[in-house]
């Protein structure tokens, strides 16, 4: 089940700003804080017309992805980057296996895990869009299982990176192209990338 909504609740609650009230059509009212949750326009990292499976599993906001119908295409699909950026982080860790993070300013950053191989480098600028790396199944925490570990996270402690990987870290609730995906054991199934 998709939860639409025309802002990013989570993300304002995190930066401190009171959340807007809930129309009967389920979109919200806009204000200034509405506007800077929506100023970053997030797409699925995948090729343009791609469907993807998501999973919260246990570890909600966080989303597990694998490619459509069936999960065949997971492994070695390119990644392409969910917003403009810049690298914040490209490296081995032993659980999480390669790891790309993007610092896409105000305070957003996406964290790409299990990567089979990673394109970029700390310091590169990426358009949205651009090839970041190759979905894997990398690290012992993907469990030999291909697919996209995938994090947005919000500067909430103003240190100038988002923590990931963990309760507790600055993850927030993910949304793709106006669309928010939250809860616990939650599946939506042929989400379709609109990053093109």
């Amino acid at each position: 089940m998709k939860k639409r909504t025309g802002i990013v609740p989570a993300m304002i609650l995190m930066a401190g700003l009171a959340a807007p009230s809930a129309s009967a059509a389920g979109t919200t009212d806009a204000t200034a804080a509405d506007q800077r949750a929506q100023a970053t326009n997030f797409q699925l990292p995948f090729t343009c017309g791609d469907p993807w499976r998501l999973d919260t599993w246990g570890h909600n906001p966080a989303l597990d992805m694998v490619a459509e119908p069936d999960q065949h295409g997971t492994e070695g699909a390119p990644l392409l980057a969910s917003e403009a950026g810049t690298v914040n982080l490209s490296f081995w860790h032993d659980n999480a296996g390669n790891v790309v993070q993007i610092d896409h300013g105000g305070g957003y950053f996406t964290t790409y895990i299990h990567l089979e191989s990673r394109s970029v480098e700390v310091g590169d600028t990426v358009a949205q869009g651009a090839g970041i790396g190759f979905v894997g199944r990398t690290g012992a925490g993907a469990n030999d299982h291909p697919h996209l570990h995938f994090e947005l996270g919000i500067d909430a402690d103003g240190d100038g990176q988002a923590s990931w990987g963990a309760a507790g870290s600055e993850r927030v609730n993910a949304v793709f192209d106006g669309v928010e995906y939250a809860g616990a054991a939650q599946t939506w199934r042929d989400v379709v990338s609109n990053n093109c």
